[in-house]
Parts: C-alpha cells; sequence; structure tokens
C-alpha cells in the first residue's frame, strides 16, 4: 500500500500543475508548443469565470475571496495573452482566427479590456462590495464574449 504513495502525490502534483484537472491533458490532442500554451491559459481563464458565476449570478453564497483570487488570475493571464499569439500560429487544430493578425491592435485592445475588467472586479471583491461583483463580472464577460466573437472560429462539434 506505501508504494503506491509516491504514485498518487505525483499524478495529484501534475493534475495541480496544468490547473487542477485532468482533462487539460488531453484536451485539445493535436496541440503543440505555444498553441497548446494558449489553449491551457484559456482553459484557466474558463476555469476561473466558472468558479465565480454561480456566485456572481446570486445562484450561491458570495466568497469574495475567491472571486479575487480568480479575477486576479484572469488579470494576470489576460496580459499574457497577446504574446501566446505569434504570427504563424494560427493553424492546425487552434481555435485563433486570422482576424488575430489581421488586426494585431484590435486584438491587444480586446485583450486589455479583460485585464482592465478582471481588475475592477477583483477590486469589488476586495472591498466586499457584492453589488459591484456582480456588474464587474458581467462586464468581464462581455470582454471574453466580444473577443471570442471576433477573434476566434467556433469549431463543428464532432
Amino acid at each position: 500500500m506505501q508504494t503506491r504513495q509516491p504514485t498518487i502525490v505525483l499524478l495529484a502534483m501534475l493534475f495541480a500543475a496544468v490547473g487542477s484537472s485532468p482533462t487539460l491533458l488531453f484536451a485539445h490532442s493535436g496541440a503543440k508548443g505555444i498553441v497548446m500554451e494558449r489553449m491551457a491559459v484559456m482553459k484557466s481563464i474558463g476555469k476561473s469565470m466558472k468558479s465565480m458565476s454561480r456566485m456572481a449570478r446570486g445562484k450561491s453564497p458570495m466568497d469574495f475571496a475567491t472571486i479575487e483570487t480568480g479575477a486576479g488570475a484572469i488579470a494576470r493571464h489576460g496580459g499574457q495573452i497577446p504574446a501566446l499569439f505569434p504570427k504563424g500560429s494560427g493553424r492546425g487544430v487552434s481555435e485563433a482566427s486570422p482576424k488575430i493578425w489581421d488586426d494585431p491592435g484590435g486584438f491587444k485592445l480586446s485583450a486589455n479590456g479583460m485585464v482592465a475588467a478582471a481588475r475592477t472586479l477583483e477590486s469589488a471583491a476586495n472591498v466586499k462590495d457584492a453589488v459591484a461583483v456582480k456588474i464587474s463580472f458581467r462586464a468581464l464577460g462581455r470582454t471574453c464574449g466580444g473577443c471570442h466573437k471576433q477573434f476566434r472560429i467556433k469549431k463543428k462539434k464532432k
């Protein structure tokens, strides 16, 4: 029984390293390099949004610390987004639209908008303002949706 413990610990560490989600290990099979890296970042942002969503919509009790942590993580990741889309990295399993490279200024503006919205949400959670959290969360969601609408190719479901 003791020989299994190191294996379990290693697996737990591996899952934690890829965003606490075993699905990340298998998501977007075929993705490599920068494409895999940005998919992991986007998956992490989505996970943070999901962790805050029920609270921001009043479906579960408000946990300001969780909101603040999630918003801070999104802001940090958002600052990385433009660098995760170097020219020529839109082929293969990528869902990146060519519009990213046709309008890099607009893409960077969208990413910066997400960072600003996440920082606003983070501040609202820091001062424990539930109304501001709900408003800021919706604004953050709109920045994500706006960017996806303009700069993401929706893959057809199999």
